[in-house]
Parts: C-alpha cells; sequence; structure tokens
C-alpha cells in the first residue's frame, strides 16, 4: 500500500509504526507537522493536506490518534483514514467527523473504545498499543548515569483545579474535595465522570456568573478533567514523596514549579529525557520503574508500562483493570491498589534482586509475545 501518514507534535509511536509499515512492504510518506492544528478547522493545513494528496497516489491516511481535521478532507477525497489513538481520554470535544464512512478508528482502551460504540458508531475497534523490543534491546545503557533505586518518567499533571475552587460556594467545594478523597482510594473504577455531571457544573457556572458576569464558563468534560488531572497530580508527588524520604528516587519530568521543588526536596530532579534514545536506558537502569496511570484513563495499558517493561524494566503500576487482564501481577509485572501498597511493594521488591528481575525478564517476554507492532498492523490495515 501506498500510505501517507501525519505525525503532529512529535507522536511517541510514529517512529516504530513507520518502520515496521516500511518493513512490512508498505511505502510511506511520513510527513512531519510541527506547527500547532486546530483539531476541527485549519485551512492551512487543510492547504497542505490537498497538495499532498495531489501530488501523490495513496490507498490511505495514517494518524496517531483521531484528527477530524485530517477526516474531512479525506471523506472529501473518498480516500481511507486509519486513526489509532495512543491518549486515552481522547482529546475530542465532540463526535464530529467520527462517523464519516472513510474513518477507523483504533483505541488502545476499551473503556474508550466502548464508550464510543454505545454513542453509536459503528467504525471503531479495540486495538492495544505495541513495543519495538528489538529497538529497546539495541541500546547501549549508560548504568552511570542512569542507574537509581526508583525513577519516575511523566508529567505531574499540575491542575487548575484549585484556583477554581477558590471561587466555588462551599457546598461545590466540599463536594469536589469528598469525590477527590474517595477517588484517590479506588483503583480500577473511575468515579469523576459520573460524580461531575452536568447539573453539578451548571451550578458552578452559575455561581462564577454572580460573581463576575464575564466569568469563564467551564464545560463537564473541561471540569471533569481538571478533578482527574488533579487527582494524579497528588498521587504521584505523594509518591515521589513519601519514598524519597527512605530511597534514592530520580524523577525525570519537564520544569517543575516551585512547589513543586519545596514538596520534593528529596527527590533527585533531572530533567526530561528523549523517549527513543535516553528513556529506555533509564527503565533498564532503574530497579524499580514506577507508572502512577492517569486517572481519567479508565482502563488501557499505557504505552509508558509497555515501554518499561519492554526494555526489561521492572513495572511497578497503579492497578489498571486491562493490565491486570493481560500480564500476570507479581509474576510479568506488579500493581499496587493504593498508595500504602504501592510504598510496601517498593520497599518489599527492592530487598529481593533476584525475584525483581526474574519479574522484569517475564514481562519483556511477554510483550515479545502479546505486543508485537507486526500484529497490531496487520489488524490496522486489514479491518
Amino acid at each position: 500500500m501506498n500510505i501517507l501518514l501525519y505525525d503532529f507534535l512529535n507522536s511517541y509511536i510514529q517512529y516504530d509504526l513507520v518502520y515496521y509499515l516500511i518493513k512490512a512492504g508498505h511505502k510511506c510518506n511520513n510527513v512531519s507537522y510541527d506547527k500547532e492544528v486546530d483539531k476541527y478547522e485549519d485551512p492551512v493545513f487543510t492547504a497542505q493536506m490537498e497538495k499532498d494528496l495531489s501530488e501523490g497516489t495513496y490507498d490511505l491516511v495514517l494518524t496517531t490518534n483521531f484528527w477530524p481535521v485530517v477526516s474531512k478532507v479525506c471523506n472529501k477525497h473518498d480516500i481511507k483514514y486509519v486513526s489509532w489513538f495512543f491518549d486515552s481520554p481522547p482529546n475530542l470535544v465532540s463526535t464530529e467527523c467520527m462517523d464519516y464512512p472513510c474513518n477507523k478508528i483504533f483505541f488502545f482502551a476499551r473503556g474508550d473504545y466502548e464508550h464510543y460504540k454505545d454513542l453509536g458508531l459503528d467504525n471503531v475497534y479495540y486495538l492495544p498499543l505495541a513495543v519495538n523490543v528489538d529497538r529497546l534491546s539495541a541500546i547501549q545503557t549508560d548504568y552511570c548515569k542512569y542507574e537509581s533505586e526508583i525513577s519516575f518518567v511523566g508529567k505531574l499533571y499540575e491542575s487548575m483545579l484549585p484556583s477554581f475552587m477558590a471561587h466555588m460556594d462551599e457546598y461545590q467545594k466540599g463536594y469536589i474535595e469528598a469525590l477527590v478523597k474517595v477517588q484517590m482510594q479506588i483503583y480500577g473504577e473511575y468515579l469523576v465522570d459520573d460524580v461531575i455531571t452536568e447539573e453539578f457544573t451548571e451550578s458552578v457556572r452559575q455561581r462564577f456568573k454572580s460573581l463576575n458576569e464575564n466569568a469563564i464558563q467551564v464545560s463537564q468534560k473541561e471540569l471533569a478533567w481538571m478533578v482527574a488531572s488533579y487527582i494524579t497530580h497528588l498521587e504521584r508527588m505523594t509518591l515521589l514523596s513519601i519514598l524519597s524520604k527512605r530511597h534514592q528516587v530520580k524523577l525525570y519530568t519537564y520544569d517543575l514549579s516551585d512547589d513543586e521543588k519545596r514538596l520534593l526536596s528529596n527527590v533527585d530532579y533531572c530533567g526530561s529525557v528523549n523517549y527513543l534514545k535516553e528513556m529506555p536506558q533509564v527503565f533498564r537502569a532503574s530497579k524499580i520503574n514506577l507508572c502512577p496511570v492517569l486517572k481519567a484513563n479508565k482502563t488501557g495499558i499505557p504505552l509508558r508500562a509497555l515501554d518499561i517493561m519492554g526494555s526489561g524494566g521492572f513495572l511497578l503500576s497503579a492497578y489498571q483493570p486491562e493490565l491486570y487482564e493481560y500480564f500476570v501481577d507479581g509474576q510479568e509485572c506488579v500493581m499496587y491498589s493504593s498508595i500504602e501498597d504501592a510504598i510496601a511493594k517498593a520497599e518489599y521488591y527492592l530487598q529481593h534482586d533476584d525475584l525483581r528481575k526474574e519479574i522484569a525478564a517475564a514481562g519483556v517476554a511477554r510483550i515479545r509475545e502479546s505486543f508485537r507492532y507486526e500484529d497490531r498492523i496487520n489488524l490496522l490495515l486489514s479491518t
């Protein structure tokens, strides 16, 4: 097949996806598009895509995550459009364009697939992510630079929720505080979307409007995201803070705020790492790799968890339904169901080197067997 691919904002899986497509005999025109694109209406990108299509003959267009602006052009030209989500939840405000007949939309998280299927879409599919173990295993690891007892690679998800809550009435504040407290203690069940209702969100909008006629009018989806990202932030900060008082903990992320630096004063802040070359070295050189899953990802196995195991690292992850479904807890990875459980398991596996290495080896073996790009691509293109 002749495939036109767009890489928006340096998609993490783009490199391996293109590599295996070419390996399978497909011709790929991989266009890196570094400019910011409006997902729904972008005349500049639309003109560029029209030009790209006019200069070649393509059997389909492929992107990671679904882009309505791409779907519109594909629908106009009657060309197939395949998209594969590696983000959860999808950053989409509506289902606009998703029902076009040109689309085949794949979700790595079963919860997202079921959500859109329940909305009546018949062109959505479930497909977990994949790992290029051959590439990862070929990377030479600088243990002197990256070795640590515990490491975490990822965002801390600082949320706007506290500043929003400052303007809420006492009932609204208490309502959200109670939700945060309960959701922090529950793993494997996501409450936020059910509790942050449209009715509650409307009460918040009315409260803000009573304070200022021009106040921001937040949507239900935006408010739910604020809560989910805030809970994720709390979990990650708490884990890093407690563990760093007992062990060496390295944090690889973007800039920290002054408050985060103060609260994580015992953490060894290492800045960000390159996804393709440096991150696998961190995973392999760390005795324990933390993976506290974004709360809004209800079921799916995050790419970070697969990358850790695919690199031969030991994964200590928050309980996640699909991770539990595909991997044997305690044999191929280790999952925790509370902050206390995470701390206790980190302590235990730091003291049992042989068992930890055995689990890491079993994890990468499972990845090799069940999370191959060849298998995923066959499904992407044959569905």
